[in-house]
């Protein structure tokens, strides 16, 4: 019986650390998180090109085409990229951005829920 108990509590105890460890920012940097970016159509017309050109001006040390998650063409005109805090705030200095926003996590616990906020907006 205790036997059960014990490989119950060390079983229970493996999957709450591997979990915790998938919350954290991406190993690769974990200074960049996601952002979500919203840009005047007028400028940049939809277009994912142009979108990586926009990049290529406040990325540094990576891709644009790697920091490039989506691209945003029926409910905003936008995108997503993964971009340090710093690069979030060059992007919002570039001319036709309207909003960079880092996008946060919302997880459910004991059926209510909860806001884990990954970063804060970069107009703050």
């Amino acid at each position: 019986m205790f036997s059960r108990i014990s490989l119950i509590f060390f079983a229970l105890s493996i999957s709450i650390v591997f979990s915790s460890r998938t919350l954290g920012p991406s190993p690769a940097n974990p200074l960049t998180k996601i952002y979500t970016v919203e840009v005047d159509f007028g400028l940049y017309h939809g277009d994912c090109k142009q979108y990586q050109q926009l990049l290529k001006k406040v990325i540094q040390g990576r891709s644009p085409k790697n920091a490039l998650v989506y691209c945003y063409k029926e409910s905003i005109s936008g995108f997503a990229a993964e971009l340090t805090a710093e690069e979030a705030a060059k992007l919002r200095g570039e001319k036709g951005i309207i909003n960079a926003v880092a996008e946060e996590k919302l997880y459910l616990i004991d059926g209510k829920p909860y806001r884990y906020r990954l970063s804060k907006d970069i107009n703050n």
